[in-house]
């Protein structure tokens, strides 16, 4: 059976149609690609962001998943005139102490090209944290600056950028904010476990005393050694060792360097017994999409 050539003009419709397609798609890759990334530092492992606070000229910040609150150094606070006022809760930390906290009402961060952002902070001394360029750090960047967000941290480019929040694929990872602080579930010894995602923690993972013994894995706490640590509330007893392989959906981690010790004096609320730090996390790219509470780990 013969089938009647189009006409000419249905083939000009054709090829303006695909055309018009194929522009379309490349604008759109073109957009995505350009997302401009916020200013940022990597530093072993850690993820500082350049941010204008109050006007002010630009300061790094800690980017820190792990805090509930975000903190503005006392001392920078201060120094660019923000009133401070003792705060009725303190601020829990890792360490055995709980530092002078202060409340400061809102405050306009920017970072970037991104439009100004009014943002919940706390205030304590972060006793001469250093950023990357030497200097003490403004503070830490945590829930209050990424809810509503879902930020990219490109490990392997170390680029930082805000996406459009996207609906949960099947490559995503089921995060709870119920605390404030990411946490997802991980497999482990056979067992499901919850564990949080702190970009501001150095280690590998922590894994808490009680924990190791939840998932009868003493023996490897055992065999880990003392090390020295500090954090903002004062020293803590912590050893180093090895973590037990374990998942997270379809991601098989078969070793990581594990810190078997507690949250300081935030064990109590922090909601989990296990921690995913730097050490883990600086091996991907990780989405952290606090409107449809999920995370994406490629590599």
């Amino acid at each position: 059976m013969l089938t009647p050539a189009p006409h000419k003009s249905a083939l000009s419709f054709a090829a303006a149609c695909l055309a018009t397609a194929l522009l379309l798609a490349s604008s759109l890759a073109c957009a995505a690609a350009a997302v401009p990334p916020l200013p940022s530092m990597f530093q072993k492992g850690l993820v500082y962001l350049k941010i204008s606070v109050n006007d002010q000229p630009d300061a790094w910040m800690l980017l820190d998943t792990g805090t509930t609150e975000s903190i503005i150094d006392t001392d920078y606070a201060k120094s660019i005139s923000i009133k401070l006022t003792a705060s009725a809760e303190e601020q829990a930390t890792f360490g055995t102490t709980k530092p002078a906290t202060f409340d400061t009402g809102a405050i306009h961060v920017r970072a970037g090209s991104e439009p100004a952002k009014t943002v919940l902070f706390q205030s304590i001394g972060m006793d001469g944290m250093k950023g990357p360029d030497g200097m003490p750090v403004a503070g830490m960047l945590g829930r209050t600056f990424l809810e509503g967000k879902s930020i990219v941290i490109d490990y392997l480019r170390e680029e930082v950028y805000f996406e459009t929040p996207q609906p949960a694929s099947r490559d995503d990872v089921a995060m709870s904010l119920d605390t404030g602080i990411p946490i997802i579930k991980l497999t482990m010894s056979g067992r499901q476990v919850d564990a949080l995602i702190d970009t501001g923690g150095t280690y590998g993972i922590i894994i808490t005393p009680a924990m190791a013994k939840s998932l009868d894995i003493e023996a490897l706490m055992a065999e880990a050694k003392p090390a020295p640590t500090m954090g903002h509330g004062g020293a803590q007893a912590i050893v180093i060792g090895k973590a037990p392989p374990f998942s997270i959906g379809g991601l098989a981690v078969p070793e990581l360097k594990a810190a078997y010790t507690t949250f300081g004096t935030a064990t109590d609320t922090i909601g989990a017994g296990i921690s995913l730090g730097v050490g883990f996390l600086k091996k991907y790219k990780v989405t952290l999409n606090y409107v449809a509470k999920t995370v994406r780990f490629d590599s």
